[in-house]
């Protein structure tokens, strides 16, 4: 079964790279091990607070969703109402491990900013927590979820949460973790996910347990697969990749760029943005060439790089179809 799955996994992603007209290979998805064992770390929404029953937590769905390949799989639940990742003890990874898990989803983050743990701090609690993980199970398949929307604090609109979304898929490419893109699903609709302006209920519980098991699917982020999905925030730094939204207003807009790479990626907005890089690049001309998702052209730009000008290029992404494929080609010298 997740042979199969594997195999058509490759066989959309090349046949949309050869329509998009990419020129770099995809890599190879990994499979995903039987589990036995998944443990679920997180807060009050971990525990399943906003829901009608635990049967409609998010970690239950997607507990669910993973018994169809894994009929043993058992969910170990060590969720902590009121609690933040910043407000655990010392041994915290060591008491995790204990519990032998096959895998390990991690959902921390909004009483951190609750609390007011500051992004800094947050960010090394956090990939202290990973880099534990991994130490101690190089293969097991760690699930990072990004942060969901946080309508208790509307004067800042998500600014920190934004800033910790980034942060937490820059430890997963690090460690080789999988994305749950929670805040993406649940797309800002307070009303309709999340009536207590913090916990979702059980639709938007089905939704976190959906992102949670397509993660398990997906391939890990690494310096192979460097994705990385944002939305609020005037400016987005990734993995010496600086990213620019021209906003008009604050409301939600999604840019998702994916395979990061010195010959290009792809690109998934809707609104204009800036793209600029020093390290990756050496002096020279570049030719940026901008295509959407049916081939057709977008625009062709000329990029300098020199001691004092970084690489830099805009996306227009007006009505084309997304994503749009980003190619790099160095000019020769005359």
């Amino acid at each position: 079964m997740n042979k199969t799955r594997s195999f058509l996994c490759y066989v959309v992603a090349l046949a949309l790279s050869l329509v998009a007209g990419t020129s770099w290979s995809m890599p190879s998805s990994v499979p995903l091990p039987p589990l036995k064992r998944v443990l679920f770390l997180g807060d009050s929404i971990t525990v399943g607070v906003g829901c009608s029953s635990k049967e409609k937590r998010y970690s239950s769905i997607a507990t669910e969703l993973l018994r169809k390949d894994s009929p043993e799989i058992q969910e170990v639940n060590l969720g902590s109402s009121g609690a933040g990742l910043s407000q655990q003890a010392e041994n915290y990874p060591e008491t995790v491990l204990a519990q032998n898990p096959d895998a390990v989803v991690v959902q921390w983050g909004v009483n951190d900013q609750y609390w007011g743990v500051s992004m800094a701090q947050f960010a090394v609690n956090y990939e202290r927590l990973v880099a534990a993980l991994r130490r101690a199970k190089p293969e097991m398949p760690i699930v990072v979820c990004t942060l969901v929307p946080d309508f208790r604090f509307p004067d800042v609109f998500d600014l920190w949460i934004g800033e910790a979304n980034v942060d937490i898929q820059e430890i997963a490419a690090k460690y080789r973790c999988r994305v749950a893109y929670v805040h993406e699903s649940l797309e800002h609709q307070r009303e309709k996910f999340q009536p207590d302006a913090i916990h979702p209920n059980d639709a938007g519980a089905k939704l976190m347990g959906e992102a949670v098991f397509t993660a398990f699917m997906s391939e890990p982020l690494s310096e192979k697969n460097l994705t990385v999905s944002f939305d609020q925030g005037r400016e987005l730094r990734f993995r010496q990749w600086v990213f620019i939204p021209r906003r008009s207003d604050t409301q939600s807009s999604w840019v998702k760029a994916e395979r990061l790479g010195s010959d290009g990626f792809q690109v998934s907005a809707s609104m204009p943005l800036t793209v600029r890089t020093a390290p990756l690049f050496a002096q020279g001309t570049y030719t940026v060439e901008i295509k959407d998702a049916a081939g057709g052209p977008v625009s062709e730009q000329q990029a300098q790089v020199t001691w004092n000008r970084l690489f830099a290029f805009t996306i227009e992404p007006g009505t084309h179809p997304m994503p749009l494929t980003v190619s790099f080609r160095k000019q020769s010298a005359k």
